[in-house]
């Protein structure tokens, strides 16, 4: 099969298929998502973009076929007004499903016709090949890409962007790759209104704390970081911790939140707490006795800016009811 997709490759090469741009990886720097030398006009083709894996990528043009190996960055894109040809990785099944069901898609359904690439975990060469991207987007550090980066890169220009990197960071450099930086800084300090608006109004209710988790079917995961809880100016409690943790029932009864949030698949976190109701401990929590067990929609664990957005809707949500 190598050797196959090897021959495919080149022979892509030969009759021209990269027309347009073209991609170079050279040696790592720390600096990353930077537009350099003469290429910092913005608006400006070709351009050298730095990605977040410090490799220096030319696009000849503005890109119009966009692919991405993982379906957290098309909320990034159909915020931009550019959305992807082809998507990898909805857990939904595939893209044009995850724009019908996810909260932070729906209003983009029907907008778009994406080419489903398959898993995330199993990255597809030949379905890449098929989708013609002009580039083609990931995180730095996805899993298989260091194997095949050779390969995909004689398909289309590779950037890699920082997931660990702010929404705002990660926003910034998607925009830059499709030439629509200054729409993201408007959309950003949007967006940022938007939370600072509703973190306002959140930080009156402090005395009331929530406590963010998904689930693996057996266990709570702790699902809200410190920069979580203080972007949006709630509290959580004692004994929450700052970073993702997974953690017992007991554990949960001894934190005694006010209110208890599911992050995740709503079937698969009803499930969960289906198993859950013949506990005493379980019974014995407020929030359970309060009904204030709540659930948010799993696409808002990207944290990207659509879910941002939603999450304060959301979270302003549980005090006015």
């Amino acid at each position: 099969m190598k050797r196959l997709m090897g021959l495919i490759v080149s022979l892509v090469l030969l009759t021209g298929l990269l027309t347009g741009c073209a991609g170079t990886p050279e040696t790592a720097v720390s600096t990353p998502q930077s537009v350099s030398g003469n290429d910092a006009k913005k608006g400006a083709w070709p351009r050298t973009i730095t990605d977040a894996a410090g490799n220096k990528v030319v696009l000849a043009k503005q890109p119009q076929r966009i692919a991405i190996l993982h379906s957290l960055y098309l909320e990034y894109f159909f915020a931009l007004g550019t959305p992807p040809i082809a998507s990898m990785g909805a857990s939904t099944g595939n893209a044009m499903k995850a724009l019908k069901e996810w909260e932070t898609l729906k209003s983009y359904a029907g907008t778009a016709d994406i080419m489903d690439l398959g898993s995330a975990r199993d990255l597809n060469l030949e379905a890449i090949l098929a989708a013609k991207p002009d580039v083609i987007v990931t995180f730095k550090g996805q899993g298989h890409l260091a194997q095949m980066y050779d390969q995909l890169v004689q398909i289309a220009p590779i950037i890699q962007v920082d997931f660990n990197a702010s929404w705002q960071d990660q926003t910034l450099a998607c925009a830059e790759i499709v030439g629509k930086e200054a729409f993201a800084q408007d959309f950003i300090k949007e967006t940022e209104t938007v939370i600072s608006s509703a973190k306002s109004k959140l930080s009156k209710h402090k005395g009331k704390t929530i406590a963010l988790f998904r689930t693996d079917g057996k266990s709570f995961i702790s699902r809200g970081t410190k920069e979580y809880y203080e972007t949006f100016g709630i509290a959580k409690p004692a004994g929450y911790p700052d970073h993702y943790q997974t953690l017992s029932l007991e554990a949960v009864a001894e934190m005694k939140p006010d209110y208890i949030v599911f992050q995740d698949s709503v079937q698969n976190a009803q499930t969960f707490v289906k198993a859950q109701e013949s506990s005493s401990v379980w019974q014995s929590l407020g929030a359970v006795k309060n009904g204030q067990v709540l659930y948010f929609d799993d696409s808002l664990n990207t944290f990207g800016p659509l879910a941002m957005r939603i999450t304060a809707d959301r979270l302003m949500q549980i005090f006015s009811e």
